[in-house]
């Protein structure tokens, strides 16, 4: 291993880095508004690639450009990777990253041009990467420790942390006269670890973007694009769980069927693009008063349902006055709601699982007819052992009740 030549693994090390960037690039470029994070993510590997660039021509141009820049840019590289994870899923970004870049430039400027100390640099430099690569792998580990794309990218960037570590340990026993492009074990050994390192990553990115766009397209199938409500078919099936685990575990199990007032006329009179903010608002307004376990979905034009599960018809109905007084979203034409609120009962305990959410259902129906005739803008709640209607009474969806 000693007859490696270093200047050329270095050089390899950052063209990993370049395919990757490249692959990552193209993926950001195609999903710009669902892939932020492969932005940041394509951009580290390519400083890592310049930064690398930078390291092997030492000796070649001066110090304060091939090691203080080039080890700038690798550690400004890895962080950018980092900034990219904190984005995936959501977090704000943090600035001790930019603070830190600063430091490690003061420090490796002193120990290279005013005091030459390759030791020093050599435990500083992977330090500061480890301690960046640590505040990664909590963020992924915070996040989901569940599925193969996160997993995957927890162990490299785990790889990479003992990797680092076990060299900025090691620094001190490096020859005084050593450097990055002195050939010895811990070097070869170091290089080629942190190599095939950020080329795991880089595979770690793009399945955590792959994920990211499946998620994307199950969504899609599964919820409307407009309100991001559930979809008709995916509700039922999700309250077809919650009937079935209320009959295995107890508790109340509750429906609202909700309906827009007069929505035709809103359509006639402001135009359908104005109709569908109203829809948008509306879902926004129900979305905010429903917890993670409630479900909701849009059950065809302007009409929607929740279902609540360990809830009784007194909090249901005291929810549905919530979203029937919330404000209206700014710059929206008036528009007011009609709710009706039904418990499933005894009645439907012995009822297949399908027909007793039926029953449920016919019953909020016709609770909400019932607030539609008496003058909508109304919570009316069924009673709670009162049996199913025969049949289902036209609601708002029709003409005549909209």
């Amino acid at each position: 291993m000693g007859e490696l030549d270093l200047r050329a693994l270095v050089l390899l090390l950052g063209a990993i880095g370049v395919l990757t960037s490249v692959v990552l690039q193209h993926v950001w470029r195609q999903n710009r508004a669902l892939l932020g994070a492969a932005q940041w993510w394509s951009v580290g590997p390519l400083a890592i690639f310049v930064g690398t660039v930078l390291l092997a021509l030492r000796g070649i141009i001066g110090a304060p450009v091939s090691i203080v820049l080039g080890n700038v840019l690798v550690i400004g590289g890895m962080t950018a990777m980092y900034l990219g994870t904190c984005r995936y899923w959501g977090e704000p970004l943090p600035r001790w990253p930019w603070a830190l870049l600063a430091a490690c430039a003061l420090v490796l400027l002193l120990f290279s041009a005013v005091w030459p100390h390759y030791a020093v640099r050599l435990t500083v430099v992977p330090g500061l990467m480890a301690l960046v690569q640590w505040a990664h792998l909590r963020v992924v580990w915070r996040h989901d420790r569940s599925t193969f794309a996160s997993q995957f990218l927890s162990f490299w960037i785990a790889f990479s942390i003992v990797a680092l570590v076990v060299r900025s340990a090691t620094a001190p026993m490096e020859a005084a006269d050593s450097d990055l492009l002195i050939p010895s074990p811990l070097q070869n050994v170091y290089l080629i670890s942190y190599a095939f390192a950020l080329l795991g990553e880089g595979i770690g990115f793009v399945l955590l973007s792959q994920q990211r766009l499946q998620q994307h397209i199950r969504e899609l199938a599964s919820h409307d694009s407009l309100t991001g409500a559930m979809t008709r078919a995916a509700w039922w099936n999700a309250a077809l769980h919650e009937v079935l685990r209320q009959r295995r575990q107890g508790g109340p199990l509750t429906l609202l069927m909700l309906d827009l007032d007069h929505f035709k006329r809103i359509n006639d009179t402001h135009g359908h693009p104005m109709g569908d903010r109203v829809l948008r608002d509306f879902a926004q307004r129900v979305r905010q008063s429903l917890r993670a376990t409630d479900r909701f979905g849009r059950y065809g034009g302007e009409e929607f349902v929740v279902l609540l599960p360990d809830t009784g018809t007194e909090a249901a109905c005291a929810l549905a006055e919530r979203i029937r007084a919330q404000a209206l979203g700014a710059g929206l034409p008036a528009y007011t709601v009609s709710i009706g609120v039904a418990q499933m009962n005894g009645h439907d305990q012995h009822a297949d699982p399908g027909g007793a959410l039926e029953a449920t259902i016919a019953r909020a129906d016709a609770a909400l007819y019932d607030a539609k005739t008496h003058g909508r803008d109304r919570v009316v709640c069924a009673p709670a052992d009162a049996p199913a209607p025969p049949a289902v009474a036209p609601t708002s969806g029709t003409a005549a009740t909209a």
